[in-house]
C-alpha cells in the first residue's frame, strides 16, 4: 500500500532538489524496512537522479539507525544493479568532524545533548560523537541537508519520536527549509505506523513552530 502510495507521488513530482530529497527518503526507508523487493524497485530509478556515490551514502549511513545487519542486506541489493563500488573514505579527524557536525545539527542544543549522553553512558557520548557524526554524517557524498533529510525517513520508518524531534531541528539548524520538511513529511506519511501519526504530526508541528 506505502509504495504504490510513493510511486504515484514519485510520479507527481517535476523539481530535482526534491526529487533527490524523495528518492533518499525512499533508499532508507526499505534500508531502514529490510525490504529487497522495495529496494529492487527503486534503486534503478535512482539513476537518473542521484550519483552512485549517494546511493551508497543514504544506505551506508542508515546503520546509525537500523543496524549493520540491515544494512549490510541493502548494500547487497545495491551491489546486483551497481556491482562497481566507490573506494573507502576516510574522515581525518573523527571527533573534530563529529563535534562540527553535531554543533550544527543541534546548535545552541548541543551542550545539553552531551550532558543527557554523559548521563547514560560516557562511552555512548564518544561514539555518539566520533563514530555518528565523526565518521559517518562528516562524510562527502551527500550533503548535511541531504542526510538530514535522509535521518527523518530512519526515524520515521523506525517509530523513534524523540529522536525525531530532535533531528526535525538539525534540518532546519543544517539549512532544510520549512516548506521542504513540510511536504517530506507529508509525502512520507505511510511509512508511519498508523497509531503513531498523530503523534509525529505533532511532533512536526511543534518543532516548526517553535
Amino acid at each position: 500500500m506505502c509504495d504504490s502510495q510513493l510511486s504515484q507521488a514519485w510520479q507527481e513530482l517535476n523539481d530535482p532538489a526534491q526529487k533527490r530529497m524523495f528518492l533518499l527518503g525512499v533508499l532508507v526507508t526499505a534500508t531502514t524496512q529490510n525490504d529487497p523487493v522495495m529496494l529492487n524497485t527503486w534503486i534503478p530509478r535512482c539513476s537518473d537522479n542521484l550519483e552512485l556515490e549517494a546511493i551508497e551514502e543514504a544506505i551506508l549511513q542508515t546503520l546509525l539507525f537500523a543496524g549493520f545487519p540491515k544494512t549490510i542486506e541493502a548494500l547487497k541489493q545495491l551491489r546486483i544493479h551497481f556491482p562497481v563500488k566507490h573506494a573507502p573514505k576516510q574522515v581525518d579527524d573523527h571527533r573534530l568532524a563529529g563535534e562540527k557536525t553535531s554543533k550544527i545539527i543541534y546548535g545552541k542544543y548541543h551542550s545539553k545533548l552531551t550532558k543527557v549522553m554523559d548521563e547514560l553512558h560516557p562511552d555512548l557520548t564518544r561514539w555518539m560523537i566520533e563514530d555518528g557524526y565523526g565518521r559517518v554524517l562528516s562524510r562527502s557524498g551527500l550533503t548535511l541537508q541531504e542526510r538530514e533529510i535522509s535521518v527523518l525517513a530512519s526515524l520515521m520508518t523506525s517509530g523513534m519520536i524523540n529522536q525525531f524531534r530532535a533531528h526535525i531541528r538539525g534540518a532546519l539548524y543544517a539549512g532544510v527549509s520549512v516548506v521542504d520538511i513540510i511536504w517530506f513529511t507529508n509525502t512520507f506519511q505511510c511509512i508511519i505506523a498508523a497509531d503513531l501519526r498523530a503523534d509525529f504530526n505533532g511532533v512536526t508541528e511543534e518543532m516548526l513552530k517553535s
